[in-house]
């Protein structure tokens, strides 16, 4: 943040000085009636009044511009302080952005890891079935080559016992 207080001291000390000047060139004139101190008075107080004279006419044409560039001056301070305060706030957002960006992520990853247990869970039921059936399948097979072997017999034996007679 800028201060322009440095003109408002040079100011006030120009108005200081010039009301003390004022008081003493007053002061001296009531109490001095001699005519050479009158006139060492009169003399410097010309210098100093001529001095004060300069430097109010100075001032004066110097201030309207000077106070013309303070209210510019305050007026783009309060714009960078605008700026930054907006600027302060995207990076927030942007801060908050990149967080929301990292849960939303991670809510994905645990999303997928639930999938991922799912799917693995199924295939370990798939695997299990499939075994069973598998199982099943060389039982009924096994069966079916008895019947058929008993089958065979079977004819076999008919055959010689129908061959015998």
């Amino acid at each position: 943040m800028l201060r322009s207080s440095n003109l408002n001291s040079v100011i006030n000390q120009l108005d200081v000085d010039r009301a003390v000047n004022s008081v003493g060139i007053a002061d001296e004139q009531a109490t001095n009636n001699n005519n050479d101190i009158v006139q060492t008075v009169a003399g410097e107080n010309e210098c100093s009044l001529a001095a004060l004279q300069l430097s109010y006419g100075l001032l004066q044409i110097a201030e309207p511009p000077l106070a013309r560039a303070r209210g510019q001056l305050k007026e783009l301070i309060g714009k960078q302080n605008k700026i930054y305060i907006d600027l302060s706030k995207e990076k927030y957002k942007l801060d908050c952005s990149e967080v929301a960006k990292l849960n939303e992520m991670m809510n994905d990853v645990r999303r997928y890891k639930e999938k991922l247990a799912k799917i693995k869970k199924e295939m370990q039921n798939i695997y299990q079935r499939t075994k069973v059936l598998k199982k099943r399948a060389a039982n009924v097979a096994t069966c079916k080559q008895r019947d058929y072997q008993r089958k065979l017999e079977r004819q076999q034996h008919e055959e010689s016992l129908i061959g015998n007679h």
